[in-house]
């Protein structure tokens, strides 16, 4: 079994923080940062900003692999995404579960970058693409109407590449976990 494939059965039904007190962490740093805070480091924009709000992070003292990233989304049941997808059994698609994930993962590369948890007025988004999708698991069917918790632990990153652990839990069950990998083009 790969490091991947175990993180993912791991992580499919235990959720990456407690859902009690995910601050029990003393590094864990309640915070919230929205839609308008979050376009000054991300460079996705509607209709693709799949993170409505970041709402903690830990930097676990600048080791990415222990550094964890917590968010929210609302699953707007007029999202047209859910008119097919399917038009008689609404389901947010797992392929965008693994993109609020990976926009996640960004805004903790961002926090990591600079060193502390702040969104300067001047913050500019990275230059990023996708490189490859490790592994992903749907569990979980995500309806309208639902708010998502997302989660994304830094795995690792060698100044170039950067690999993430993300899960979406909805109504106290894991949705979906899923691990990938993104390049920073201006590392």
């Amino acid at each position: 079994m790969t490091e991947t494939d175990a993180l993912l059965k791991k992580f499919r039904k235990k959720p990456l923080v407690s859902q009690e007190e995910p601050e029990a962490s003393a590094s864990f740093s309640s915070i919230i940062f929205e839609r308008g805070e979050l376009k000054r480091i991300l460079p996705h924009r509607e209709p693709f900003l799949l993170v409505d709000a970041v709402t903690g992070v830990d930097l676990a003292d600048g080791d990415n692999a222990k550094s964890l990233i917590c968010g929210r989304r609302f699953m707007d049941p007029a999202d047209p995404v859910f008119q097919g997808h399917f038009p008689d059994f609404p389901l947010y698609p797992g392929c965008l579960q693994v993109e609020m994930c990976g926009q996640l993962g960004l805004c903790l590369a961002f926090f990591l970058k600079q060193g502390s948890i702040s969104i300067p007025a001047d913050a500019v988004p990275p230059a990023v693409r996708a490189t490859r999708s490790l592994g992903a698991l749907f569990l979980e069917p995500l309806l309208p109407g639902m708010e998502a918790t997302i989660y994304a632990r830094g795995i690792a990153y060698d100044g170039y590449f950067g690999t993430i652990l993300g899960q979406v839990i909805a109504d106290g069950k894991v949705c979906s976990v899923s691990m990938a990998e993104v390049m920073f083009l201006d590392a």
